[in-house]
């Protein structure tokens, strides 16, 4: 399982928010966010479904002409953490279906 850092975990919870998938929303619901502990199976999954869609987002916003230097690089930023995450969650799930 993995371990996420806070700030992580606030990142998921914004991609979480930005899906209609109410079984997704349910099961980081009940992930305990208080602590830094491992990251169950299923939550994983959530997790990771709603970063792709973030991602695309991002990468979408950055792509787009009216985006300045100073949100290009804030959302550089963010999309090196989402990406991040991403590879862990992706490593997660790759050794448990293993």
């Amino acid at each position: 399982m993995v371990a996420l850092s806070p700030k992580a975990r606030r990142f998921i919870a914004i991609a979480i928010d930005g899906l209609e998938d109410s079984q997704a929303k349910a099961i980081w619901s009940a992930v305990d966010k208080d602590t830094a502990g491992d990251l169950p199976d299923a939550a994983a999954h959530a997790a990771l479904t709603a970063l792709q869609r973030l991602e695309r987002r991002l990468r979408a916003r950055l792509e787009s002409r009216t985006v300045g230097e100073d949100e290009a690089s804030d959302l550089s930023n963010d999309l090196g953490l989402v990406c991040a995450i991403e590879s862990d969650l992706k490593r997660q799930i790759d050794q448990h279906a293993a």
